[in-house]
């Protein structure tokens, strides 16, 4: 007998190959301009058409005021006397966008003394590849969501380029900018707008009252800059920025300060930078590729494409609209196919509608049934050992030392023998199971709570011998009461149904970052950690193994401590303690010899830390060798050298740094209080 399941797939197939051979209806395609043209006015074309359709405006000059309240694509087209010119004879907007998701391209828009050339009243709209030349304002968003505005040239504006009114999460990139009062205002009541890789050249390039709009990308590029392979989050070219790039990865090695206006009414009091600025126009990155943070795939990001004939040191621009090349123009700018029948009807809506519920049936018997072969499997996997909680298999490729950050290379051979590593007791709370890697005393796992749908961190003991236990109750002791910005927080400890730590979920490390870094972004990181171990020292917590590995960091680059498996109880003796070990590299002297420098206490965290600010600063740690006898003895008794051989910019902490790693703890700052102090003063200095 045939399992009903095959037969209702086979149904929807067939299904779905019937109506995809009934011809779809396509949205019409109008004409504008002289000849044989269907319109020679534009806003005649925009009235006598149907939302979806496209308007193609041929060369010649418009002397209109156009107001779309229909989504339309409004498309300029060189058709042998350059771009289509839209300069109004009466006063007002060149065009008023009242619909939603309209699209404008490739036009000029001129000589508008006292409006702007697009004034945009709604949402979802882009508008792109058009000059705006010799007008009060370029382009105004005016309550507006979502807009996207890229690749347009906007000069000489006699206010401003870009006006920014009441509108919230708009997509301002890839624009040029020159010779304008303001190249962009952003007023108080705009927020999460995103605005990178423009050129701005102007008198005053910003004009900024809000604290949320953010002025670099929050995803990465990789891109080619001098030659070189780089990946970063970009930001904007700024005329008036002074920063170097010792690097040369393109990117200034300071932020660049925004102008900020008055607003007596804000609440918020801090800077607003760009944290990624370019040291050229963006036409001197190529290879541009857009990195999603989430996934790490690779997806093209939109190229610099500007007029011919227009340079970035240009100072008089040629007021041509950009050239559309095919191999550049995003999918939503195609043309639809020319209806001869007229636009479109109610039919096209209904086949899509069926075809997307067949789609959706399909998928979801497809999804149960994997579901019941994945499961099946996982129960013949784990049947035997279920009472238990699960040993990795040695086949599997798991880092030795661990780690609490995602993407360390690892091989599974299923889904059933990845789960087959975390407790099927535990599978009640958790869904969404993945391993991470493997600390000193535990396997870690991200899952997602089932209460509440939040990520969280899981830490289950690697075996249950009596050492290992002692080890993870240490741990849960030192770590539970914890509470600090940073500091990673424990939300749930339990020995029952089986021992495991529920913990705040932070998905990088430290040991991840390519070093060195800015001194800047060193002294953000230090100063961070010292706070957390401030805090930790004051609630009776020494942490006694802080290196880059136990570091780990939030989207925000805050830097959160973690694996308090080592910690010691100030009040109590050594003997407290159930672990002897440590990592080397970033060990202090009375680590190594306590007979002779005397037992931990808080400045042997502080000397960790220092070891720690050098790496960063420097890009190695500051004592190594051939041997774990040779570490060990240049730690004892040598001198690291000063971190400014290696990096010059490092000559501004270079005597923090090296009061961090005295041999003798009573010449190190006393307590993480002092060391903050410390660099609360360079902090000043610079400022």
């Amino acid at each position: 007998m045939i399992p009903i399941h095959r037969i209702v797939c086979t149904l929807v197939f067939l299904a779905l190959i019937c109506i995809s051979s009934i011809p779809a209806v396509a949205a019409s395609e109008h004409t504008v301009g002289s000849g044989r043209a269907e319109f020679t006015s534009i806003q005649a074309a925009i009235n006598s058409s149907f939302a979806g359709d496209v308007i193609l405006v041929r060369s010649g000059t418009y002397m209109e005021n156009l107001q779309l309240d229909k989504k339309i694509d409004l498309i300029g087209e060189d058709s042998g006397g350059g771009s289509p010119v839209i300069e109004p004879v009466k006063k007002g907007n060149a065009i008023v966008i009242l619909a939603n998701g309209c699209r404008v391209e490739g036009f000029i828009l001129q000589n508008i003394e006292l409006h702007a050339g697009i004034h945009v009243k709604s949402n979802g709209n882009n508008i792109t590849r058009n000059s705006f030349v010799n007008n009060s304002e370029g382009i105004i968003l005016d309550s507006a969501m979502k807009n996207t505005i890229n690749r347009n040239n906007i000069t000489n504006s006699s206010r401003i380029g870009i006006e920014i009114k009441a509108s919230d999460n708009n997509l301002i990139e890839e624009n040029r900018f020159s010779k304008n009062s303001i190249g962009i205002d952003v007023d108080e009541y705009s927020l999460s707008n995103q605005i990178y890789r423009n050129i701005f050249d102007n008198s005053q390039n910003v004009l900024s009252r809000s604290a949320t709009s953010v002025w670099n990308s929050l995803d990465s590029f990789s891109y080619t800059y001098v030659g070189l392979q780089s990946q970063s989050p970009m930001g904007n070219y700024w005329s008036d920025y002074s920063g170097k790039d010792k690097n040369l990865d393109g990117i200034g090695d300071i932020p660049n300060n925004i102008k900020v206006g008055a607003n007596p009414k804000s609440i918020f009091d801090q800077d607003i930078k760009d944290l990624y600025p370019l040291m050229d126009p963006i036409e001197f990155y190529y290879d541009v590729v857009l990195v999603p943070a989430e996934t790490g795939a690779t997806k093209p990001g939109p190229l610099p494409i500007f007029p011919e004939g227009s340079d970035a040191a240009s100072p008089n621009p040629t007021p041509t609209a950009p050239v559309l090349t095919p191999t550049s123009t995003p999918a939503t700018s195609q043309t639809p196919e020319k209806n001869v029948e007229g636009q479109p009807t109610g039919f096209l809506m209904i086949e899509l509608i069926v075809l997307l519920l067949a789609g959706v049936v399909v998928l979801i018997i497809f999804r149960q049934l994997k579901y019941k072969e994945s499961k099946e499997e996982i129960l013949s996997v784990s049947k035997a050992s279920r009472t238990s909680p699960r040993r990795i298999n040695p086949s599997a490729t798991v880092p030795e030392s661990g780690t609490a950050v995602p993407g360390i290379p690892k091989t599974y051979t299923s889904i059933a023998e990845q789960m087959s590593y975390f407790p099927n007791e535990l599978e009640s709370k958790y869904s969404e199971i993945k391993y991470i890697g493997r600390g000193g005393i535990a396997w870690v796992f991200s899952a997602r709570r089932k209460s509440d749908g939040l990520t969280v961190a899981v830490k289950i003991p690697i075996s249950f011998d009596e050492m290992t236990g002692k080890s993870f109750l240490n741990e849960i002791a030192a770590w539970e009461t914890l509470r600090h910005p940073n500091i990673v927080k424990v939300t749930a400890v339990n020995i029952l149904p089986v021992p495991f730590v529920e913990m705040e979920f932070v998905p990088e490390a430290l040991e991840a970052t390519k070093k060195p870094i800015p001194v800047w972004k060193a002294v953000h990181l230090v100063r961070g950690i010292a706070d957390g171990l401030k805090y930790a020292h004051e609630h009776g917590f020494i942490h006694r193994d802080i290196k880059p590995h136990n570091i780990l960091l939030n989207g925000d680059f805050v830097p959160k401590i973690t694996d308090w498996g080592m910690s010691k109880v100030l009040a109590n003796e050594v003997k407290k303690s159930s672990i002897a070990g440590f990592s080397l590299s970033y060990a202090a002297p009375e680590q190594v010899s306590p007979s002779e420098f005397g037992r931990t206490d808080e400045r042997t965290d502080i000397y960790q830390l220092g070891v720690v600010f050098y790496e960063l600063v420097t890009g190695s740690v500051p004592f190594g060798g051939e041997s774990i006898v040779e570490v060990g003895n240049a730690i004892l008794r040598e001198q690291p050298k000063p971190p400014s051989e290696f990096n010059a910019d490092a000559a501004v902490v270079e005597n923090i740094i090296l009061k961090c790693l005295e041999k003798d703890p009573s010449n190190r700052y006393q307590s993480s209080l002092e060391l903050l102090e410390a660099l609360d003063g360079y902090l000043e200095e610079e400022a």
